[in-house]
């Protein structure tokens, strides 16, 4: 394995408490255990590219078996999850951080997400059952990166590639298709790997077979990424996006929000979710569905879809249109609109909604009897009540 001359073993995260203390037990005797994955490549990018990504739970590869992993944290007293026990993975939880600890595995037969695997203690197998190159660097806590398939280079070069034949990896699993564009569009620096690029196209159909919820958790990604402005008119060139969202309806309103988005430094990905879609309802649940997205989701790209009429601008009536559509709405409103400046924003963000001060208890209590009257006087009370700007008249 090459070792690559960079200044990691530094790192204020690798020196962490809970990590030295998991790293020093299962590195005892002849196990050897690594941190490796999002957490080794998103360090390096950080260092090499100078970015400031926030790094996620660690994950930790190991030459010993969960087993025998499990057994050395328990008689250490720490608390041990056997999450995918049945797939080598078990997970340590100190300090209430997270550490997902998996014995190095290679395949043995695949079939789409399904793969047969047997535990090994050579790192180069292990490697090449991961998706790309940049994911499959491995990390010592004394700062040591090994890097058994290349994948420094590619991170210097800000390129995703595939780990061997692209087609190969895509049909053991079609999410990296969406992985590829996300990790693509996420580096930010790099162009796209063009034999990734053919082979996605040439597979796209495999998406249609991935669930909702996989497909919104990268597609959402894709989102907020920082080149989603370059990387969505690829996809919908070349077919992609209207395998992940058959409804598409184009990505001009998309381009255009972001752009004004990115001066508010602000990252919604329902929002733009809704910029590609129609101002349908019936479309837009039935995309809702697809991607399995939340009912709370639901409802916001249902509000983001019928844009309330706009208002003079005034503190007075912000605070009306915020009270009726809540926040959401009206940030994305007056985004797209071209209305939202960066002092709006700020009053909008530390603004609390009030709740009106009256309930049907309230006029119980003064005697009124539940029922239609009831209803109407409160209707009329909360009229009332936000005419005067949500304070209480004295009569």
């Amino acid at each position: 394995m090459n070792n690559v001359p960079l200044n990691i073993g530094e790192a204020d995260w690798l020196k962490e408490d809970a990590l030295v203390r998991i790293m020093n037990i299962l590195n005892e005797g002849d196990a050897c255990a690594r941190i490796v994955g999002g957490t080794v490549r998103d360090a390096l990018l950080n260092i090499y590219w100078n970015r400031s990504k926030k790094l996620g739970d660690l994950d930790i590869a190991s030459t010993a078996s969960p087993e025998d992993n499990m057994n050395r944290l328990e008689d250490e007293g720490i608390k041990v999850i056997p999450t995918g026990l049945k797939h080598g993975t078990i997970t340590a939880v100190i300090d209430k951080k997270y550490f997902e600890i998996t014995t190095l595995r290679k395949d043995v037969e695949t079939d789409g997400r399904h793969a047969v695997v047997e535990y090994t203690d050579d790192w180069a197998e292990d490697a090449r059952r991961r998706d790309f190159t940049i994911n499959a660097l491995y990390l010592d806590l004394d700062g040591t990166i090994h890097d058994p398939l290349g994948g420094f280079a590619d991170l210097k070069a800000a390129k995703v590639r595939f780990i061997g034949d692209a087609r190969d990896r895509i049909r053991e699993d079609a999410l990296r298709i969406l992985r590829f564009f996300r990790f693509s569009s996420d580096i930010e620096v790099g162009g796209v790997d063009e034999a990734g690029m053919l082979a996605c196209v040439e597979l796209k159909e495999m998406i249609r077979d991935l669930s909702g919820e996989r497909i919104w958790q990268e597609l959402q990604k894709i989102l907020r990424s920082k080149r989603v402005m370059q990387v969505v008119p690829v996809l919908a060139a070349i077919g992609i996006l209207r395998e992940i969202l058959p409804l598409y309806d184009g990505y001009d309103r998309l381009l255009k929000f972001v752009k004004l988005e990115k001066k508010l430094k602000r990252k919604d990905p329902l929002a733009r979710l809704s910029c590609l879609l129609p101002c349908d309802e019936g479309k837009i649940r039935d995309t809702a569905k697809s991607l399995k997205l939340a009912n709370k989701e639901r409802d916001a790209l249902l509000k983001y879809a019928s844009p309330y009429k706009q208002h003079d601008l005034t503190a007075r009536t912000l605070r009306r249109v915020l009270y009726k559509y809540g926040k959401d709405v009206v940030i994305f409103n007056l985004i797209a609109s071209r209305e939202m400046d960066q002092k709006t924003l700020s009053y909008i963000e530390n603004y609390k909604i009030p709740e009106p001060p009256f309930t049907g208890a309230d006029l119980i209590a003064e005697g009124w009897s539940a029922g239609s009257e009831m209803g109407a006087e409160l209707k009329r009370r909360e009229a009332d009540w936000i005419a005067n700007d949500f304070e209480v008249r004295l009569h």
